[in-house]
């Protein structure tokens, strides 16, 4: 399997997130790395994904992996 790379220009690591978008709803959503074949989005490395903020006025959603210890 071929390794995706950040989309950020330049960046060279690897990805590990994806970036969506509603613009309507004013939301970003930064979850699991999208399958390759689902063209919407924008995939982060982990350091571009902790440093992506949003407009004022947007809401920034960030999935959060459980480990399943409880």
């Amino acid at each position: 399997m071929m390794k995706r790379l950040c989309t950020t220009p330049t960046c060279t690591s690897e990805a590990v997130v994806t970036l969506t978008y509603d613009y309507d709803g004013q939301v970003a959503a930064i979850g699991p790395l999208a399958p390759p074949s689902a063209q919407a989005g924008y995939d982060l490395c982990e350091r571009h994904a902790s440093r992506f903020t949003v407009p004022a006025g947007w809401t920034l959603l960030r999935h959060v992996e459980s480990s399943g210890d409880s």
